[in-house]
């Protein structure tokens, strides 16, 4: 006779804060690998690409698994509303500076003369693009995700 063992708040929980952990670890391990290979080491892209392809595809996965389960919502209140509004535009303003700043400095390092003038505009139109794609990308994951929390919640009543 097979038993199936009963599973209480408390165990699926810990598991769930268990899984939490170990995609933690693995997620820092990737991070700090890919960053000696393309900041110390100067690797060639052929031989970091596939530590970059594990990484994006693992949080990708994620991602989506939540957006599928209604995990990210907007909070109840009107003014907490506005305030999440407000910190996702300061998050994307600051990821498209540090994005700016990384691709202007590539630009100073590369061997080939250039054009300063035109290194600036291109880097700070790529910003605003940037900017502009990350902040309605979050805003959209945001509005998925309640809808799906929504949906799951009128398919239990």
């Amino acid at each position: 006779m097979k038993h199936r063992g009963i599973k209480d708040e408390r165990i699926i929980t810990e598991f769930q804060k268990l899984n939490s952990h170990g995609f933690a670890i693995c997620f820092a391990g990737l991070m700090i690998s890919l960053a000696v290979k393309v900041f110390i080491l100067n690797w060639d892209i052929k031989l970091w690409l596939d530590t970059f392809l594990i990484l994006m595809a693992a949080c990708l996965y994620v991602v989506i698994r939540g957006i599928r389960a209604g995990l990210y919502q907007l909070p109840p209140k009107a003014g907490e509303v506005k305030r999440f509004k407000k910190m996702n535009l300061i998050g994307g303003l600051l990821s498209s500076v540090v994005w700016g700043s990384l691709m202007f400095s590539y630009d100073l390092l590369d061997s080939d003369p250039m054009n300063l003038s035109k290194s600036i505009v291109s880097t700070v139109a790529g910003a605003v693009v940037f900017f502009f794609g990350i902040t309605a990308l979050q805003w959209l994951m945001i509005k998925r995700s309640n809808k799906n929390a929504d949906k799951m919640l009128d398919s239990e009543n």
